[in-house]
């Protein structure tokens, strides 16, 4: 066994072993995530909670509306908080939604006289881990956490086929579960896919 191929091996046996264990958290949270996802009708409630407040916003930034400061306001009075779309904005009436993981908020404005209603639509603790999953509403570094456990797995993936290649003996058993699985994908695809 040559200097080289023992470096590859405990190479790939450290990468393999420290690189799950780092991602484990994640890599747990997808799996369970995903399978809550592919079963959502199993795990949600299908009616999510609503509430509904009213208030009043000042008419003066209303008028010629100064949507930034309209913003603030409603983050400060009634807590409308997270990603929001871009305003609706008409002669009578504004209209903004925002977005947060597994809820939202979804605010109009009568322009004349500075009457608030806003609906918070909440989805639970479901509806947060699904929306995790889906990287809907969880911004940029969220977005680079779900690309990083995409990298762990093909680390992860890429390590064990190295480790499995090593095997003198098993490799063949090994080579036939490999195709057997890919076989099955495969399968799926093509017989049973509508």
């Amino acid at each position: 066994m040559s200097p080289l191929y023992r470096w590859v091996i405990r190479w790939a046996r450290n990468v393999h072993l420290y690189i799950t264990l780092f991602g484990l958290a994640l890599l747990l949270l997808f799996a369970v995530t995903g399978f809550m996802l592919n079963h959502e009708d199993w795990f949600a409630t299908t009616d999510p909670t609503t509430r509904e407040v009213t208030g009043q916003l000042p008419t003066d930034v209303l008028q010629e509306p100064d949507l930034f400061a309209v913003g603030e306001l409603l983050r400060k009075n009634f807590g409308a908080t997270g990603l929001a779309d871009k305003p609706d904005v008409d002669p009578d009436l504004i209209r903004i939604n925002y977005k947060q993981v597994g809820r939202s908020v979804e605010v109009e404005i009568r322009r004349e006289t500075g009457a608030v209603t806003a609906t918070y639509i909440s989805r639970g603790l479901v509806g947060v881990l699904l929306d995790l999953h889906r990287g809907k509403s969880t911004g940029f570094l969220w977005s680079l956490i779900i690309d990083g456990v995409c990298v762990l797995m093909l680390l992860i993936s890429a390590t064990g086929l190295v480790m499995w290649w090593t095997l003198k003996g098993r490799g063949r058993y090994g080579l036939v579960t490999l195709l057997a699985g890919v076989g099955l994908i495969v399968g799926v695809y093509v017989w049973f896919m509508p």
